[in-house]
């Protein structure tokens, strides 16, 4: 473990930070009304370097009640807590709801630190381990070493120091892959330098000259010179206190609890889905809609608690529940978090997050428990797997699923490979969708196509743009192709000239429209390039409104194709036209309308309208009055 960082926690006057003092000669109490008053305000910081050589970081908290907000800022980042318990007092009040607060947010390492040890009789002091382990039972200090000390006569102060080294070695490396993710809990100005903002950097590394985001606000930010431990250092990593010194933000832009973490690596949000935990020793039940403090990282904000499986929650429950936050925040996957009273200031319990950028769900939905219960196994893949799915509506690509995620961009890339390996999601362009989605996609899409066939029992199919416009809008067009073309593997659908029809689909003509059609494609053939005004021969032919249908059909077919509004011609005259001019360019670069209506023997405006039509077609481009071929 190269990194660490310890905080303390206890009740008010136990002598946290006389202790500090004593561990690290570092005064952590900065305030004037702090050293006026004797007591700890806010957080403090100081670091000392361990017998093993490794330099430990430590957050001194403020122990009165008054202050909890500022002591969840500070130990939301440590590795091990020093709980800190007068010898002559013994358990209080702030210590239990420190340790609450320590068990709600899973730190898993620490030392009972029994301070002002020589001001009592061994006997009292042993009564006071006795009361001490009885209250530590069933936590994760259960087990932990207890240490007598005095701050003062330097009692024991070897011992603890020692036991510190020792538990530093145990404590798991921080996740230096990820991306850099710094919680601010101080912002100042230094003197010719600007904005300066500290935190615990809790994942990643940062490095000078970097380009960081701030959220939630989404300004950037260029780190212009970085220190650790007041040391300037080119790069910070994982698991250490850092001061950032910030170009291009003012101090008024920054504010504790915002996030400084690298670009597209967090989305923010106003929901959150949560696996809530109500301490047992809490006396009240909690109902749905209830306005509470939420703290995750250094940040507090309000919410209302939408409970999703249940009408209340009681004392030593866990449910699942929404949070409906009051302003935007940006988390991950797996954040633990606290959760207090609004008012009176009372801590009730905490979890972790299951989604960061949650949507608002129906209460006692059985599909949204199911997704919370696959949530709460905990692993990456289901997470994912679940934003993939909810994301697919919008082709998230995998910028969209790091952001929504917070997970790191490699790790989302793995899992969506091995998703795609599994035929559980496919990749389309620079998107990918969930093949849920794309089978819900063609149940949708093969409605369409069914009530369109019913309607249109004429044509051949439904346009693609059309199509597109209804079942997936949000899809580009080369997309929706490629989504079109895995339903034409399927045997779902057809496609032709741009036309899409179900599979199966055929047209049946009736008996009295296929006679129409026969007289109608044998009048056109036998006018060759002199077809018959539209108009005209409709009113010969006694064709009325309903018969539009079948011209159309025959137009879809590409049997007959349209010139212009009024005019028509045989498809075989149209090839035949275009054959006549491909062998014209055999021995000519170019040809003019006159040359052009010479070979067909037709009238100008018909020629006019099949050069027209080539050039519509990229057959041939114009330059002037003279055509060549495309």
């Amino acid at each position: 473990m190269s990194h660490v960082i310890i905080g303390t926690a206890g009740h008010i006057d136990h002598g946290k930070t006389t202790l500090i003092k004593r561990l690290t000669g570092i005064e952590t109490d900065r305030l004037e009304e702090e050293k006026r008053r004797g007591i700890t305000i806010d957080l403090g910081f100081a670091f000392f370097d361990l017998p093993s050589g490794k330099r430990a970081g430590i957050v001194d908290v403020p122990g009165h009640e008054r202050f909890i907000k500022n002591m969840l800022a500070g130990v939301s980042g440590i590795d091990l807590v020093l709980l800190v318990i007068a010898a002559d007092e013994g358990v209080m009040p702030q210590t239990q709801e420190h340790l609450d607060i320590l068990n709600l947010l899973e730190v898993k390492n620490g030392i009972v630190v029994l301070t002002k040890a020589d001001l009592v009789e061994p006997d009292w002091l042993e009564m006071v381990k006795q009361e001490v382990g009885e209250k530590l039972k069933g936590t994760f200090l259960e087990k932990a070493p207890m240490i007598p000390v005095s701050a003062v006569s330097g009692l024991g102060m070897d011992a603890l120091i020692k036991e510190i080294d020792k538990m530093v070695e145990t404590v798991p490396s921080k996740r230096v892959q990820d991306a850099a993710r710094l919680p601010v809990d101080r912002v100042f100005t230094m003197t010719g330098f600007g904005t300066v903002v500290t935190g615990t950097l809790t994942e990643g590394i940062l490095q000078e000259g970097q380009v960081l985001t701030l959220f939630p606000s989404g300004q950037e930010a260029k780190i212009r010179k970085l220190q650790v431990h007041s040391q300037d250092v080119q790069t910070a990593y994982a698991g250490q206190r850092v001061a950032v010194n910030l170009a291009n933000l003012k101090t008024t832009e920054v504010h504790r609890g915002d996030v400084l973490a690298a670009p597209n690596s967090l989305k923010t949000s106003h929901m959150i889905d949560v696996e809530l935990n109500v301490l047992k020793s809490y006396k009240r039940e909690l109902a749905n809609w209830t306005r509470l403090r939420l703290y995750q990282g250094t940040k507090e904000v309000l919410c209302r608690l939408v409970l999703l499986d249940r009408e209340v929650v009681k004392p030593g429950e866990t449910c699942f529940a929404q949070l409906r936050l009051e302003e935007a925040v940006g988390f991950k996957y797996g954040d633990r978090f606290v959760l207090r009273f609004y008012s009176p200031l009372e801590t009730l319990g905490g979890g972790h997050v299951l989604d960061p950028n949650a949507v608002k769900h129906k209460r006692f939905n059985e599909e949204v428990i199911e997704s919370f219960l696959q949530k709460q196994s905990g692993s990456q893949d289901t997470f994912m797997a679940d934003a993939l799915y909810r994301l697919s509506p919008n082709l998230p690509t995998l910028s969209d699923l790091t952001e929504q995620s917070g997970i790191v961009k490699e790790e989302v890339q793995s899992l969506l490979d091995g998703f795609i390996e599994k035929e559980m999601a496919i990749k389309l362009g620079d998107s990918f969708l969930h093949m849920v989605f794309v089978e819900e996609k063609a149940e949708e899409l093969l409605k369409v196509l069914n009530e369109f066939h019913l309607k249109n029992p004429l044509k051949l199919g439904i346009g693609k743009e059309e199509l597109r416009t209804r079942v997936f809008k949000a899809s580009k067009v080369k997309i929706f192709d490629e989504l079109l073309n895995i339903y034409i593997k399927k045997d779902m659908i057809s496609v032709v000239n741009q036309f899409v029809a179900l599979s199966q689909f055929e047209i049946a003509l009736t008996k009295d429209q296929q006679n129409k059609k026969d007289i109608l494609l044998k009048t056109f053939l036998e006018a060759g390039y002199t077809p018959p005004n539209n108009n005209d021969l409709f009113a010969k032919l006694q064709l009325g409104n309903k018969d539009k249908e079948l011209v159309t059909y025959l137009l879809a077919s590409g049997e007959l194709v349209k010139l212009d509004e009024g005019l028509m011609i045989h498809s075989k005259w149209l090839g035949d036209a275009k054959s006549r001019l491909q062998a014209h360019f055999e021995s000519h670069d170019t040809v003019e309308l006159g040359e052009f209506r010479d070979l067909l023997g037709t009238s100008r405006k018909v020629a006019v309208l099949i050069l027209e039509y080539f050039d519509a077609v990229k057959f041939t481009i114009r330059h002037e009055n003279q055509r060549r071929l495309k």
